[in-house]
């Protein structure tokens, strides 16, 4: 152990690069780790998970396209109990905003997401609970359980919550909280915090559970669960279904073929298919794992590089050792578990800075990426696994190849000093090595830019309506007052229009259904998608039309105006052909509507997706939000008056406005953080790589001192000499750009293929990172080389 630390002392710039250089790259892996296994472990701890099922839906269309969704049709869950023998269990999730009240001398109001919770979901999942009996506790109608974090921030301590009665949203409906549950942990996909008795829901919409049309019903955010019996297969049901289906099914009209159907997902599946949706939080992909996994696996490697690199390098400084060793009596193996030993000391001082670092940037990355990992998952026995593999594993990677190099040393050259730099572990591999570590550099810094003007092109594309300076806020359905509050609103000076509907232009609240057109008997092979909203909608939005005019005012359905992508789906030559013709939907009692417009395409949702065709219809029983367009100047002024004007009108409301530029930005939230880590990992890789080249560089200026005095002497300048040392690494950071920009170009190119508004991948993407690759290069060459040409020629000519 003295010797090592006494060969650590003597070459304890290397001994930096390297420990540090493993300590980043470690560190980086690590995080990575915690993450990916966070995200493999959603909903994983459920005792019955292998045999825990959702029930999702799919709708078929005549062209053959099928669309997926994660809800069931409410009367399902009874269906399942009734004619599936094999079902042991089954219940229903069905999540609502809404608002609570705590009564008391200073009334408290929240904003929450509840969840109407079928007794038999408490059988299904494992979620303890500390206080009441899940099989009793919520049997009647405005009965409540909720978790005891909730119950903290409601009541200050959760046993006082026992008991208690809050009022739920505007109508101020009494519930009586009968039950406490544990928290939900972070790694699942149903984090239900506040449950509602599902006898409640049923007793407020008792057709919903027995009108047959309410199997074509999947807008009401049902989840159905259910648990499988002990020795039934899932085959038997599957068997069975179609049958099942056949008979409950019903399409959306009378002559339809565009059929509703269903099939069973296991919950071990849930959390990764994207077609389907979650009810939990957003996560990363599978795709996502497995880039985080290839980054972590590369900056490992970029780090081994750097010791490679390093260690045959400086393995010509301990020639003589190596051979007084041979000549004592050391054979091979002893010398190469000697270097091994030392290897293996050199990772366990990086892994603990890599534990360091860990810690350290675990908390920010799970900010970032909206995870919830506690600092005590370094601990864990998984992690310590990890770790332990990782530090063997990177010992042989780091360690094998040097030592072999060193214990196969020619003892007579050794002790004669005649091994030299280009003697040992080969120029050619270094230089191979070298290059690798810049293709993943190279590789990262593209596919960083790349993300970044994928982003920059969400936020600046024209979406067919004017998102800026609109203030969007919820409103009280159908309520009296909103007449008022909208003429009062449209009195503040700055406010130049305003209007209620049921969401933005784009939004991720969608409601769609297929349609008849004018007089076709059956419906048409695409859906559409429905938006609400005042005659004014178009004019507050600035969405132009491309023929005919606006609705008139109206607070029912009679007209409606469509977007061109209707127009171009019917087939039609111009958009003037649809004009005065009817469209009926399966929507209060099958309304027939007349169009009166078309408007030109905008996003209907985020630009991930194509624009989808789409009603604007005149409905008042559905507006539930207002947008108001405010003079740009004077937004400072007119929102406190909003504010006040809303408060004074729904005083029983809280006040909750947001701009619809910032809502559409948080569309990209995963697009956000994708460029995020790139930079991040990017920023890593270029870091390691550079302390391999900054060793590497220090080491050949040691290597060329008499060359250096010697070239000075004889009239060399400082450019001649630095561009003796950039020259080779140079070359080779333009080759590693030669491997990195085609796969670059792929991996990315089938990226921007999962959206339908994308950007190109041009020239000046490869041309910025080919220059940063270069700059960062000559400059930690530069660095090393311009104090190698500045040395005293004549301290340099004395060196040995």
């Amino acid at each position: 152990m003295n010797k090592f630390f006494r060969t650590l002392r003597r070459q304890k710039e290397f001994a930096l690069l390297n420990v540090l250089g493993l300590g980043v790259g470690i560190g980086s892996a690590l995080v990575l780790f915690l993450l990916v296994r966070n995200e493999l472990s959603i909903d994983r701890y459920h005792s019955k998970l292998d045999r825990i099922y959702r029930v999702v839906s799919t709708e078929t269309y005549r062209n053959g396209t099928t669309d997926f969704d994660g809800n069931a049709p409410p009367p399902l869950v009874d269906g399942l109990r009734a004619e599936f023998p094999e079902v042991e269990a089954a219940g229903d999730v069905i999540r609502q905003g809404m608002q609570v009240t705590i009564p008391g001398a200073t009334e408290k109001k929240f904003q929450i997401d509840a969840d109407f919770v079928d007794p038999a979901v408490f059988e299904i999942f494992d979620m303890p609970w500390i206080e009441g009996n899940p099989k009793t506790a919520l049997n009647d109608i405005q009965t409540m359980a909720i978790s005891r974090t909730t119950a903290e921030t409601w009541f200050g301590r959760w046993q006082d919550a026992i008991g208690k009665t809050v009022l739920m949203n505007d109508n101020r409906r009494p519930f009586r909280i009968t039950g406490i549950m544990a928290d939900p942990p972070a790694n699942t996909d149903v984090p239900i915090k506040i449950a509602l008795s599902f006898a409640t829901y049923r007793n407020d919409r008792p057709g919903t559970f027995t009108e047959p049309g309410s199997w074509d019903n999947f807008s009401s955010s049902v989840q159905c669960y259910f648990l499988l019996k002990q020795g039934a297969t899932i085959a038997s049901m599957n068997r069975r279904l179609p049958a099942f289906v056949a008979k409950h099914y019903t399409p959306l009209f009378e002559h339809s073929d565009s059929r509703d159907s269903s099939f069973f997902q296991p919950l071990s599946e849930m959390h990764f298919d994207t077609r389907l949706g979650r009810p939990g939080p957003d996560g990363l992909s599978y795709t996502n794992l497995i880039a985080l996994v290839l980054i972590g696996c590369f900056l490992l490697l970029v780090a081994c590089i750097n010791f490679i690199n390093l260690a045959t390098a400086l393995s010509v400084n301990r020639a003589r050792e190596i051979g007084v060793r041979k000549v004592l009596g050391s054979n091979r193996n002893q010398l190469l578990a000697r270097f091994m030993t030392e290897t293996a000391l050199l990772v366990l001082c990086s892994a603990l800075i890599g534990c360091v670092l860990a810690e350290l940037a675990l908390g920010p990355v799970c900010r970032l990426l909206g995870e919830q990992i506690g600092w005590n998952a370094l601990f864990a026995p998984a992690t310590l696994v990890f770790l332990l593999t990782t530090i063997l594993v990177v010992t042989c990677l780091a360690g094998l190849y040097p030592g072999m190099v060193m214990a196969g040393f020619n003892p007579i050259g050794a002790l004669k000093n005649k091994i030299t730099s280009r003697t040992v572990g080969g120029i050619s591999l270094r230089r191979g090595l070298v290059a690798f570590q810049f293709v993943t550099a190279q590789l990262l810094i593209i596919c960083t830019l790349v993300v970044l003007r994928q982003l920059h092109y969400f936020n600046s594309r024209p979406m067919g309506f004017d998102r800026n300076a609109i203030a969007e806020m919820y409103v009280p359905f159908a309520n009296q007052r909103l007449p008022g509050f909208k003429n009062d609103v449209l009195q503040i000076p700055g406010v130049e229009a305003a209007s209620f509907s049921n969401g933005a232009p784009a939004t991720n609240s969608i409601w769609s259904s297929g349609f008849i057109y004018d007089t076709h008997v059956v419906q048409e092979g695409f859906e559409v998608i429905y938006k609400f909203g005042e005659a004014d909608y178009l004019s507050t939005y600035h969405i132009p039309l491309a023929a005919g005019r606006a609705p008139y005012p109206s607070d029912t359905i009679r007209e409606t105006v469509v977007n061109q992508a209707v127009v171009r789906e019917l087939g039609l030559r111009s958009d003037d052909d649809i004009l005065g013709k009817t469209i009926r939907v399966p929507y209060d009692n099958n309304a027939r509507m007349t169009v009166v417009g078309v408007a030109r395409d905008f996003v209907t949702t985020s630009m991930i997706d194509r624009i989808k065709p789409m009603l604007l219809m005149t409905d008042k029983s559905q507006y539930y939000e207002m947008g108001v367009r405010i003079d740009a100047d004077k937004i400072g002024q007119v929102m406190p008056k909003i504010r006040s004007l809303y408060e004074k009108t729904f005083p029983e409301r809280i006040y909750d406005a947001h701009f619809l530029d910032r809502q559409i930005q948080d569309y990209y939230q995963n697009e956000v953080k994708a460029g995020t880590l790139f930079k991040v990992f990017a920023a890593l890789a270029i870091f390691i790589s550079c302390l391999g080249l900054y060793g590497l560089v220090s080491f050949m200026a040691a290597q060329k001192t008499k060359e250096v005095g010697i070239r000075k002497v004889l009239g060399a300048s400082v450019q001649s000499i630095v561009y003796l040392f950039s020259k080779e690494f140079t070359i080779l950071v333009a080759s590693a750009f030669a491997l990195a920009a085609p796969v670059g170009y792929y991996v990315m190119h089938q990226w921007l293929q999962t959206y339908y508004f994308r950007t190109n991948i041009s020239w000046d993407i490869f041309a910025l990172a080919i220059a940063a690759s270069i700059v960062i290069a000559w400059a930690t060459v530069g660095y090393r080389a311009v104090r190698a040409a500045l040395t005293d020629p004549v301290k340099a000519l004395k060196y040995e």
